[in-house]
């Protein structure tokens, strides 16, 4: 058996209006053509659906029968067709996503609010993590795609830079550090610093980049979280060695970020997906913003520097 959506339409609107005539106007074809269709529903069924006059059409038992399973199917049709157009248009689904913690503070808060404006119906699952544990969760979860720091090319992982991040020397914003246009790694030794822990990513590449130049950190504080040095950082601990995009002005308005020279050092954050697997229309949707708002906090800090 192969009954089709139009069959049924047409056997629906002949059962409600008891005319072929008025059921075709209301399909938009023949009288010819919704009687063809009745016919092979008819065929397809085994059954006889309408007895046919001069005057009338009348459904039979089987008709009355249905009726009703047909306006159901007619229904879970329609709302399957609904439902796929709000995915392909990113009105409706969900995106299931990992940010690394300090992306998740400092990036994500901009991007979720204008996404939630533009797609009020669309499921967010975020997942802050560490940012170590970026890559390890990325491959282990059903996240669609994450954001955040990480070095070098990673195995069936596209990696995509989404913003640059400077390391700097973030502090209080006073006077004559407001007047710095940057600090060197030497001039940085002789203050108060605050780190991240020796087992961190960040801080490994950090050590690396000083042993080859013949350089040591040797910081008064570390930490195992970015919030937790800014935190120290506010209250005059010392200044904060990151990246300058982990620094969320809206959540620290006393702290500002100077880059740090002698050498420089980069960590970009970037989105990572998986290689060969097609993002959702909700999470590509999402992404899109994603690089539309990194893009504007880019030239902002650009245009601030």
């Amino acid at each position: 058996m192969n009954v089709t959506l139009r069959q049924l339409q047409a056997f629906t609107a002949v059962h409600r209006t008891r005319s072929i005539t008025r059921a075709a106007h209301e399909l938009g074809v023949t009288q010819s053509a919704a009687s063809l269709l009745i016919q092979q529903l008819e065929a397809q069924l085994g059954v006889k659906l309408f007895d046919r006059t001069t005057r009338a059409v009348q459904p039979t038992p089987a008709a009355h029968e249905a009726f009703h399973a047909a306006e159901r199917m007619l229904s879970d049709a329609k709302g399957l067709s609904r439902r796929m157009r709000d995915l392909a248009e990113a009105r409706a689904g969900r995106v299931a996503f990992l940010a690394s913690a300090g992306a998740a503070s400092a990036l994500m808060p901009a991007v979720l609010a204008r996404f939630h404006a533009a797609h009020p119906d669309v499921e967010i699952d975020m997942r802050d993590v560490a940012a170590d544990d970026l890559v390890p969760r990325m491959i282990a979860t059903d996240a669609e795609f994450a954001i955040g720091s990480v070095e070098g090319e990673i195995a069936e992982m596209k990696v995509e830079t989404l913003i640059g991040g400077r390391l700097s020397a973030i502090g209080r914003a006073t006077s004559e550090f407001v007047a710095r246009r940057a600090l060197t790694w030497d001039e940085l030794a002789g203050l108060p610093t605050i780190a991240m822990r020796r087992e961190t990513r960040i801080r490994m590449q950090i050590d690396q980049m000083l042993g080859q130049q013949g350089k040591r950190l040797t910081p008064t504080y570390e930490v195992t979280l970015i919030n937790t040095a800014l935190a120290m950082t506010a209250h005059g601990l010392g200044f904060a060695i990151l990246p300058a995009t982990m620094l969320p002005a809206d959540q620290f308005p006393t702290l500002i970020a100077k880059p740090l020279t002698r050498p420089a050092l980069t960590r970009p954050v970037s989105l990572l997906q998986r290689q060969g697997r097609t993002l959702s229309p909700a999470a590509k949707a999402f992404v899109a913003v994603a690089r539309k708002v990194f893009a504007e906090t880019a030239r902002r800090r650009h245009q601030a520097a």
